[in-house]
């Protein structure tokens, strides 16, 4: 990832983590709140392991409208993307604040280090297959 994509990825997956955290909480405007549904809630899903990990019902979208953007979808997903012990709604704001912060940084860190290693394969197939003939 470039620079800019990498501020605007904090950025947007820090918003979204801390948006619905503080839903889950209750301490949002209640429109947003009424976006995050834990699948606990939903008695037809009640027995399933996601149910125990606090994961966060995503509803169906559209792709050709707002689809996934719209923080109905957004929230959820990247809620339930998050690892295990960050999905915990009973941590303190600030704590929850930290620890994603943390996670972000230690995903794009492996994810700039992907791709350094993709480029160098990338470069040595090049390499090797125009060496071969």
């Amino acid at each position: 990832m470039r620079g800019n994509h990498k501020i605007c990825y904090m950025r947007c997956h820090n918003k979204l983590g801390v948006t619905v955290h503080r839903c889950l909480q209750g301490r949002a405007p209640q429109y947003l709140i009424n976006c995050c549904h834990p699948t606990s809630d939903v008695a037809s899903r009640q027995r399933l392991r996601s149910s125990s990990r606090h994961h966060l019902v995503v509803p169906r979208h559209r792709h050709s409208t707002l689809g996934r953007r719209a923080f109905s979808v957004a929230g959820p997903m990247a809620w339930n993307a998050l690892p295990d012990d960050l999905r915990d709604p009973s941590l303190s704001a600030d704590n929850f604040r930290k620890r994603l912060k943390t996670h972000l940084f230690r995903t794009l860190s492996a994810l700039e280090a992907l791709r350094n290693v993709l480029y160098k394969f990338k470069t040595y197939l090049l390499t090797y297959l125009l060496t071969k003939h």
